[in-house]
């Protein structure tokens, strides 16, 4: 039933957001997406994306929708904030960590559960979205900390899964701000900012100890 009613009222559903999101998007920001064409032959991609805004994971789902459906990890905050829990469910949003105060067993048994999740998405031809950093970046460039497992354990279990990555500029606090003129008929010198996504194959060695991969991901992040 579940499966059932994803298909046919959430389809609506997420086809609503959709064209609400893109026409917001359209409005007020000018997006280019390079390479998005790669996505449509190949299923269960793990998509590692740069995190340079809270608008990353709406402007990116959005953006590959007409081309494949993504499903987004998010933060269990904002899985579980009541102003976002509908369209974070709808969209298929997958939750991860867990509250610290959790004793360590429960912590380690929702992590596990998380992980299967992903695993079974993506054996199911889903694409995921994750972000490794893990939060906003709040430096010029991101920070993938060691201690941070879960790309690490989905490669290690999983390490045919396809994995491509995903750049953004243009969208953050530390990026270029450049505006085209198409508010101009207004008066207005600013029109919409220009944002790029580069979205790329790579290859990932999930034999590395988990703070050499980490590093290595940190690079690929930043090239």
């Amino acid at each position: 039933m579940k499966r059932f009613l994803d298909n046919t009222l959430g389809k609506w559903t997420r086809h609503f957001f959709f064209v609400l999101l893109r026409t917001y998007y359209g409005l007020f920001y000018n997006v280019s997406a390079a390479g998005k064409h790669l996505l449509q032959d190949t299923d269960g991609v793990l998509i590692l994306a740069t995190h340079v805004s809270r608008h990353d994971g709406p402007l990116i789902a959005t953006t590959l929708y007409s081309t494949k459906r993504v499903r987004p990890t998010v933060h269990y905050d904002e899985y579980h904030n009541p102003a976002q829990w509908f369209p974070m469910y709808v969209a298929g949003a997958v939750p991860m960590s867990s509250p610290k105060s959790w004793p360590e067993e429960r912590r380690a048994a929702r992590k596990e559960e998380t992980l299967s999740k992903i695993h079974d998405l993506l054996g199911q031809g889903n694409s995921i979205l994750l972000f490794p950093a893990g939060k906003v970046r709040r430096q010029p460039e991101e920070i993938v900390a060691p201690y941070l497992s879960g790309v690490h354990e989905i490669l290690r279990a999983e390490p045919d899964t396809p994995v491509m990555l995903l750049r953004l500029d243009g969208l953050g606090k530390f990026q270029r701000a450049t505006y085209d003129l198409f508010w101009s008929f207004i008066g207005r010198k600013k029109g919409r900012r220009h944002v790029s996504l580069d979205l790329q194959p790579i290859e990932l060695d999930a034999g590395l100890e988990l703070a050499e991969f980490n590093a290595e991901l940190e690079r690929l992040l930043n090239g």
